[in-house]
């Protein structure tokens, strides 16, 4: 297992159960096990204005996610989030030891 930080960003026009339920999937999609150690840490950092308009969005809700993830499963989590409608943009970065 290695810890990465993966950055998500939402579209804005969810509701707040909507974008609880995304959230809830994607926490889901970074939990490799089945104990609650192991679910990825939550930085909510809220709506903010992106750099440039993505998909007619100039704002996002932005959460970064702090996990560990075993890297045989991050083409499986990529595209998960790819497929997703509600996800503008993300990054996955490996974190420094």
């Amino acid at each position: 297992m290695r810890e990465y930080e993966v950055t998500v960003i939402f579209q804005t026009n969810l509701d707040d159960e909507a974008r609880s339920a995304v959230v809830g999937r994607v926490s889901d999609w970074l939990t490799h096990g089945e104990d609650e150690a192991d679910k990825p840490v939550q930085n909510i950092w809220g709506q903010r204005r992106l750099a440039y308009p993505i998909e007619n969005n100039n704002e996002g809700y932005y959460i970064l996610f702090d996990a560990k993830l075993d890297p045989t499963r991050l083409n499986d989590i990529e595209r998960n989030m790819q497929y997703n409608d509600d996800i503008l943009r993300y990054m996955i970065v490996r974190k420094e030891q």
